[in-house]
């Protein structure tokens, strides 16, 4: 019950703090998340008969490139593996969505992490090597043989659907270890990852931890890690990515 009343006291945090004002024939909607800027992210909502229709009117995308983030081939690819996985569409640059009343609540929950997963890019617009930071992460599992599934995605007690990059299975040594990656170690992406973890570890095992990657290229925000491990979230810095208690927390 512990567990429910944290999820409960978030999604009524959440509720709470959503803000929401009519424009034209859209809604124009207000989230207590923040993106790159600091700003709310909002996005906006119309309603033709029992059919809702999301856009962001291309602002997360404009927004990224004037980090200097170029969409190129690559990034592209990134860009088009992220909607495709939280079943947004690329419409120029608008990110957009359409449910019915049932389904509105997962395709806002959906349409939500999509913004904050494309937002989230921006830190990799000036990094070392020009690709990504899960691109980055992926050379060097291969480079210490360290196996996964990606992209997996589990049900949880809310009923929405959390995704999770990377699945490293239960071995004789190791339990089911969850895997999320944060670009940016901010406060909002923080709140979302321990949302999903608390929503999603009572459908899993008893004993299966989440481990949280962090790029720490730039300044992690303060609370962050401490937030983190108050969760029971094994949390690993990608510069300390070598250190043999890291790697054995990947391995089977």
């Amino acid at each position: 019950m512990e567990i429910k009343d944290l999820i409960d006291s978030y999604t009524h945090w959440l509720n709470k703090e959503i803000r929401f004002e009519k424009i034209g024939q859209y809604y124009e909607v207000s989230t207590p998340f923040l993106d790159s800027n600091n700003d709310y992210i909002q996005f906006y909502v119309r309603m033709d008969g029992d059919k809702i229709f999301f856009t962001d009117d291309g602002f997360t995308i404009n927004n990224l490139e004037m980090t200097g983030y170029q969409l190129n081939s690559k990034r592209k690819k990134t860009l088009n593996s992220i909607v495709a996985q939280y079943g947004v569409n690329l419409n120029g640059k608008s990110l957009e969505t359409s449910a019915d009343i049932k389904t509105f609540p997962m395709k806002k929950h959906l349409y939500m992490q999509a913004i904050m997963k494309i937002d989230d890019l921006f830190m990799t617009a000036h990094n070392r090597s020009g690709s990504d930071f899960v691109d980055d992460i992926q050379k060097f599992f291969s480079k210490k043989e360290i196996y996964y599934s990606e992209n997996v995605q589990f049900t949880g007690t809310s009923g929405f659907s959390h995704k999770y990059e990377f699945l490293f299975q239960r071995s004789k040594r190791q339990p089911e270890r969850l895997c999320r990656i944060m670009n940016s170690p901010n406060k909002s992406n923080t709140s979302n990852i321990l949302f999903a973890w608390q929503d999603t570890k009572l459908f899993r095992q008893d004993d299966s931890k989440l481990i949280v990657l962090l790029n720490d290229s730039d300044k992690i925000a303060k609370g962050v890690e401490e937030a983190l491990m108050n969760y029971d979230a094994e949390v690993v810095k990608w510069s300390e990515r070598e250190k043999n208690s890291n790697i054995e927390l990947f391995s089977a």
